[in-house]
C-alpha cells in the first residue's frame, strides 16, 4: 500500500539543446512538466553559484515563458489523411519506433511524399469525376435508346426546348390527368413499377410556365449532353465504350496509388511518429522559461525514473544542469506532488475501483491493497458458488485477454475465484447443494451464523480503516482528527470500548462494572466534542475555537449523536455480506421449484439453465454494487479523502 516517492526536477541548459531535452523526455514518459516560471517565482527553482552556471545565472533577469511557434496542424491532419487511405488499400503496416528529430527536414520530406500523393490523388478524382460523367450520361440515353431519330436534329431546335425527366408514377398520373392545362408535347420513353420517365416539347417562350408545373409534379429533370451525336442507341454504345476505358484507367491508378502507398509506407510512419513526438515535446515547451541563451525546465518524476533521467542528461555531456529535490525540501508548501500509485501484478486491477472514488494524495496511504483484499472476501461471501465463480473467473479472462480491457477482466477473475473459494466452502455448485460437501458452512441451514459472522468480519473491516485512518491523519500532523476526532484516535478507542461491552454482555461476562463503561464511553464522547479547542491547546494556538465557542459546540453536539449513529449503522451495514449469502442460495431455490414444475427434462433444463445465467448476470451486478457501496461508505469515509492529483507524464505513444 505504497504511494511513489515523488522528486522536483529542475533542468538547465543552452537552448541548442532543449528541442532534443524534449524530445527525449517524451519519448521516456519520465516527467511531469509543471510551470517553470512559477518554479522561478517561489525561489524553489534555486541554483549555487559556479564557474558551470554563472552565465545561466547572469541571464535569469532576463526570463520569459518560452514561445512555440511551430505550426504543424495542416501536416497532422494530412497525416492522418494518409493513414485512412491506407486503410482503405488495406496496406499492411508493421510496427515502427523510429523517429526524426528535426523539424525543418521532417517538414521537407513530408511536404515531398504528399505532393506525389496529391498528384496521384487529383489524377484519380479527374478520372473518377470523368467516369461519374459517362455514367450519368449513359444513364440518361438508355431512356432514349429505342428511339429511332438523331441527337442533333432535336437538341437543336430553335423554337422549342427539348428535356428529360423522371417521376413517380402518382405524379404522372396526374399530368396525364391535367394535360390540356401543361404548355409542352409530352411523350413517356421508359417505364418501372415506381416510376415514369417523360420527354418533353416545350415552346421557349412558354418554357418557364411549363417548368413551374413540372416542379411542382416533384419531376427531376435529366441532363442531356449535346457532346454526342448520332441515334441514342449509337450513342449509348459510344459511352458504354468509354465507360469501359476509363474504368480500366482507373484500376490502373488505383494500383500505382496502391504501390505508392507500400514503397513509402515505412516513411510515413517514421512521419507520423515524428509529428506526434513533436505535439509531446510541445506540451513540455510550453511550460518552460527562457532567456535568449538558456531555457529553465520543471516537473515531477518518480523515483523510479530517477536513473532514466540521469542517462537522458549523460548524454548531453554536462551541458545540462540538474537540481533535484524532495517534496519536504520544496519551500512553497502549497506545491502537491503529484500520486503514482506503486502496486504488484496481483492488486494492480483494483486501482481503478480506488480511483473511481478519488486518487490518494501524495502523503495519504493507498488503500488499493486493503480494499481488494476486503472487496474481493465480500464478493466471495455473497456470491460463493463452485461453478458460477468459475464462469466469472472465465469471463474475466476473455475481458483481459480478448478484449484487451485489463482492469475489468483482472478484477472479474479475482472475483471469480473468490466466488470459487467461497463455494467450496458452502458447498453449492451452480446454486446445486447436493453435488459436494460444504467445508464450511450451508448459508440456509445456519441463517444466524452467518450472519454474525457478517457482522463479526465488518468489525475487523472497521478496526483496521480506524488505525489506516488515524496513520493517513498523524502523517498529516491533523492532531484534531487524528487523535481527537470521531474517525481518530478517540473514536477508535470509544468503537472499540462499545465492541467489547457488547461482546461481554453477550456472553454474560461482567469484565467491569456499568458504572465503569458509562465513564468511559462519556469520556471519550468528550473528547470527539472538544476536539478542537483540545488539538489547538495542544498545538498551542489561539484562540481555541476558530469560529466563536457557540457556533462550534452547536456543530459538534450533532457530530457527537452522529458518530453514535454511525458506529452503530457502519456496523450493522456489514450484515448484508450474510444476507445476500442467503439470497444467492434462496434466488437459486426459486428457479429450482420453477424447474420442478416444468413437465419434462428438458424444460427443467431450460430453466436451470436461464436461472444461472439471470443468477450471474443480474445477481452478480447487485453483489459487485453493493461491495462497492461497502467500501465507499462505512470503509472509505473512515480512513481515506482520495483527494490527490494522479501523475500524468508527457508520454509519446505510437500506434
Amino acid at each position: 500500500m505504497s504511494v511513489e516517492k515523488m522528486y522536483m526536477v529542475n533542468l538547465l541548459g543552452a537552448r541548442s539543446d532543449f528541442d532534443r531535452l524534449t524530445k527525449e523526455l517524451a519519448l521516456k514518459g519520465c516527467m511531469q512538466p509543471v510551470n517553470a516560471l512559477q518554479e522561478i517565482d517561489s525561489s524553489d527553482f534555486v541554483l549555487k553559484t559556479s564557474e558551470d552556471n554563472i552565465e545561466a545565472l547572469m541571464d535569469v533577469s532576463y526570463i520569459r515563458p518560452y514561445s512555440y511557434d511551430r505550426d504543424f496542424n495542416l501536416s497532422l491532419k494530412r497525416i492522418e489523411k494518409l493513414k485512412k487511405e491506407q486503410d482503405y488499400f488495406k496496406i499492411n503496416t508493421e510496427e515502427v519506433k523510429d523517429v526524426t528529430y528535426d523539424f525543418d527536414s521532417m517538414e521537407q520530406e513530408f511536404g515531398s511524399i504528399y505532393k506525389e500523393y496529391k498528384s496521384l490523388e487529383k489524377e484519380y478524382e479527374v478520372l473518377k469525376e470523368k467516369s461519374q460523367y459517362l455514367k450519368n450520361t449513359y444513364e440518361a440515353f438508355e431512356f432514349l435508346k429505342d428511339i429511332s431519330f438523331s441527337l442533333e436534329e432535336v437538341l437543336s431546335m430553335k423554337n422549342f426546348k427539348v428535356g428529360l425527366y423522371k417521376v413517380n408514377e402518382g405524379n404522372m398520373n396526374k399530368i396525364k390527368a391535367n394535360y390540356e392545362n401543361i404548355p409542352a408535347v409530352l411523350q413517356t420513353v421508359y417505364k418501372e413499377r415506381d416510376f415514369v420517365i417523360f420527354i418533353a416539347f416545350t415552346p421557349i417562350l412558354l418554357f418557364p410556365e411549363a417548368q413551374r408545373i413540372f416542379k411542382s409534379a416533384n419531376c427531376e429533370e435529366i441532363h442531356l449532353s449535346d457532346d454526342y451525336k448520332g441515334t441514342p442507341k449509337a450513342v449509348v454504345e459510344e459511352l458504354k465504350m468509354e465507360r469501359d476505358a476509363v474504368e480500366k484507367e482507373l484500376e490502373k491508378l488505383n494500383e500505382k496509388i496502391k504501390d505508392f502507398f507500400n514503397s513509402n509506407n515505412n516513411k510515413i510512419k517514421v512521419l507520423e511518429n515524428s509529428y506526434e513526438l513533436e505535439k509531446k515535446s510541445s506540451e513540455i515547451k510550453k511550460t518552460a522559461a527562457c532567456t535568449n541563451e538558456f531555457f529553465y525546465l520543471s516537473g515531477w518524476i518518480p523515483e523510479t525514473s530517477t536513473e532514466e533521467l540521469q542517462y537522458i542528461l549523460d548524454s548531453f555531456d554536462d551541458r545540462i544542469i540538474m537540481i533535484k529535490k524532495s517534496p519536504k525540501e520544496i519551500n512553497n508548501k502549497s506545491i502537491i506532488p503529484p500520486t503514482k500509485l506503486k502496486n504488484d501484478k496481483l492488486v494492480r486491477p483494483f486501482e481503478s475501483m480506488v480511483g473511481m472514488y478519488g486518487v490518494p494524495s501524495y502523503n495519504e496511504i493507498d488503500p488499493t491493497r486493503f480494499l481488494a483484499i476486503t472487496y474481493t472476501i465480500m464478493f466471495g461471501a455473497m456470491f460463493g458458488d463452485v461453478g458460477q465463480g468459475a464462469v466469472l473467473f472465465l469471463a474475466g479472462l476473455f475481458l483481459k485477454y480478448k478484449k484487451k480491457r485489463t482492469n475489468l477482466g483482472g478484477i472479474l477473475s479475482r472475483l471469480g475465484i473468490s466466488s470459487t473459494i467461497f463455494g467450496f466452502l458452502y458447498g453449492s455448485v451452480f446454486g446445486f447443494e447436493n453435488v459436494i460437501n460444504a467445508l464450511l458452512i450451508r448459508p440456509m441451514e445456519d441463517i444466524n451464523d452467518i450472519l454474525v459472522w457478517a457482522i463479526a468480519f465488518g468489525c475487523v473491516f472497521l478496526v483496521i480503516g480506524f488505525i489506516l485512518g488515524i496513520t493517513n491523519n498523524l502523517r498529516k500532523k491533523d492532531i484534531e482528527h487524528g487523535v481527537f476526532g470521531k474517525e481518530g484516535l478517540a473514536g477508535f478507542l470509544l468503537y472499540i470500548g462499545v465492541l467489547v461491552l457488547v461482546l461481554t454482555k453477550l456472553k454474560h461476562i461482567d469484565l467491569l462494572p456499568a458504572g465503569v463503561w458509562a465513564l468511559y464511553i462519556v469520556f471519550f464522547l468528550i473528547l470527539i466534542l472538544l476536539k478542537q479547542p483540545l488539538a489547538n491547546l495542544v498545538k498551542g494556538r489561539r484562540p481555541l475555537f476558530e469560529d466563536g465557542a457557540k457556533d462550534y459546540f452547536i456543530e459538534a453536539s450533532f457530530e457527537v449523536i452522529e458518530t453514535l449513529l454511525s458506529m452503530f449503522s457502519n456496523t450493522v451495514s456489514f450484515i448484508r455480506v450474510g444476507a445476500f449469502a442467503l439470497n444467492h442460495v434462496g434466488l437459486f431455490v426459486a428457479f429450482s421449484a420453477m424447474a420442478q414444475m416444468a413437465k419434462n427434462g428438458v424444460e427443467s433444463a431450460i430453466i436451470l439453465i436461464l436461472g444461472n445465467i439471470i443468477i450471474i448476470g443480474l445477481e452478480g451486478l447487485i453483489v459487485f454494487i453493493q461491495g462497492l457501496r461497502l467500501q465507499y461508505y462505512e470503509l472509505f469515509s473512515k480512513y481515506y479523502e482520495g483527494g490527490g492529483t494522479p501523475f500524468e507524464p508527457v508520454k509519446v505513444s505510437f500506434n
